[in-house]
């Protein structure tokens, strides 16, 4: 109940972005490094655990949960969102090629985790792109643009009808991960806010 009651406080704040929660706090270590070599560093990590929050809205709705996101490999991971739309908690849950979708009784599946989510939510959620974008890597397939920092950490990337800002990052055991991610495209605005990695 207490997390429900604060994020009824913290959702105006991430949807209009005013004064956001803290990203982790944690310094990134601003080495300079080639990019291909940063890429390498950063696919590394496979699997983690990280927490925070996520902000979605398009024209008709938006919502905004704390998040508390594991993931176990390229293939299995699970996303619980504590507060979407009004609700307790909701649970995405990926296991090979299935997804779940769990809010309360509510119980469905689906081999498409992306049509799944705007299904269930309203929102159109790029989640299988958010495996890598999460972590400041391009998706798979083609990229419009990308452009990068002195360090060659990813600032914005253009792919998939979306553009993706990293405007903040930390050191999570020496490597340089994302701590606020802002997207938008395809219709819809959503903004992560991550306070603590664990890789």
């Amino acid at each position: 109940m207490n997390n429900i009651k604060r994020l009824i406080i913290i959702t105006p704040i991430l949807l209009t972005a005013c004064a956001p929660p803290r990203p982790a706090a944690e310094l990134p270590e601003n080495k300079v490094m080639p990019v291909e070599q940063r890429k390498a560093k950063t696919e590394t990590v496979s699997s983690w655990e990280l927490r925070g929050a996520m902000a979605a809205k398009n024209k008709e709705k938006g919502w905004s949960a704390a998040m508390n996101w594991r993931q176990n490999g390229p293939s299995s991971y699970q996303i619980r969102l504590m507060g979407p739309l009004g609700s307790g908690t909701v649970l995405i849950d990926k296991k090979g090629d299935t997804v779940t979708y769990q809010d309360g009784p509510k119980k469905i599946s689906s081999h498409d985790a992306d049509k799944l989510l705007v299904e269930q939510t309203g929102i159109r959620l790029p989640v299988n792109n958010l495996y890598y974008w999460v972590r400041g890597l391009p998706a798979p397939g083609p990229v419009q643009a990308e452009h990068r920092d002195k360090y060659n950490h990813l600032e914005q990337l253009k792919q998939s009808g979306y553009t993706i800002n990293f405007t903040k990052y930390t050191s999570v055991k020496g490597i340089d991960l994302p701590s606020m991610i802002r997207l938008e495209g395809n219709g819809v605005m959503v903004k992560v806010v991550i306070q603590n990695w664990t890789v």
